[in-house]
């Protein structure tokens, strides 16, 4: 009697324990099948309408191509940092407001109906809807297109208060140059430096008695965000860039593209 009992004991705990396994395999499953979910859908070319389209890709996303003059927004510029799961078929992260062309806040993206929904923290929703990708330079907002020549592609690595400096000849002709700094997606992610460029010089940066620079153009996006320099008919001639480590080390990738 008391071996049946524990046959029936031993049988028991075979049971639970093939039942636990299953569940935790299954859910392994559905959470690996909501993250391929998202790496397809969280790729591509997506309209925001007017001309203008961003590019998404893993957990971030930049406007790639413009249309209508927007204030303050440039090709090269981040839409979304930093997205992570939270639900099904549904993100977390900085996102922008007012349809894309405001500010970057905490919001959500949401897979609905085969549209991505956006729904910054405090602000109206909005949905927008995948396109295909414009290979021209974009309308009176500029921009760089697949057709264009690239001068410089290299990674970049410094550490804080580190000046890198880069020479680029422009010849005569160019239409649209952009300088960007950027991360590569699963290889590095501290594109910190902040980006300055002067046409015929160095530029020089100052820390005392406070954050100035002498350079020609500049950007100096917070966090992670793109650093891009946009310029329309650049003159001729040898153009220096910096990547300066304002206040820790950092590594990018930097790219030089013109469009004749």
């Amino acid at each position: 009697m008391r071996n049946r009992y524990n046959l029936i004991n031993v049988l028991a705990t075979c049971m639970l324990a093939i039942i636990l396994m299953s569940t935790f395999s299954g859910c392994k499953k559905i959470s690996e099948t909501i993250e391929e979910v998202w790496e397809g859908y969280w790729a591509g070319v997506f309209d925001l309408g007017e001309g203008w389209q961003v590019e998404l890709n893993g957990d971030r996303a930049t406007y790639v191509t413009s249309g209508t003059t927007k204030v303050g927004t440039n090709v090269g510029d981040s839409f979304a940092i930093g997205m992570e799961l939270i639900g099904n078929n549904k993100w977390r992260g900085y996102i922008r407001e007012k349809n894309g062309f405001g500010f970057l806040g905490l919001g959500t993206a949401e897979i609905i109906d085969n549209k991505l929904k956006i729904t910054p923290d405090g602000a109206v929703p909005y949905t927008i809807n995948k396109g295909v990708k414009s290979t021209g330079t974009g309308g009176t907002g500029g921009g760089i297109g697949s057709t264009a020549q690239v001068l410089l592609d290299q990674k970049v690595e410094g550490e804080k208060g580190d000046q890198r400096i880069f020479k680029v000849t422009v010849p005569t002709g160019v239409k649209q140059m952009e300088i960007k700094t950027t991360e590569v997606a699963g290889v590095y992610y501290f594109n910190l430096a902040d980006l300055f460029v002067k046409r015929g010089s160095d530029p020089t940066v100052k820390l005392t008695p406070q954050y100035s620079w002498i350079a020609d153009w500049h950007s100096v996006e917070s966090n992670r965000a793109d650093e891009v320099i946009s310029i329309t008919n650049p003159p001729a001639g040898v153009y220096h860039i910096m990547l300066y480590g304002y206040n820790s080390y950092f590594i990018s990738q930097l790219v030089v593209k013109i469009v004749k």
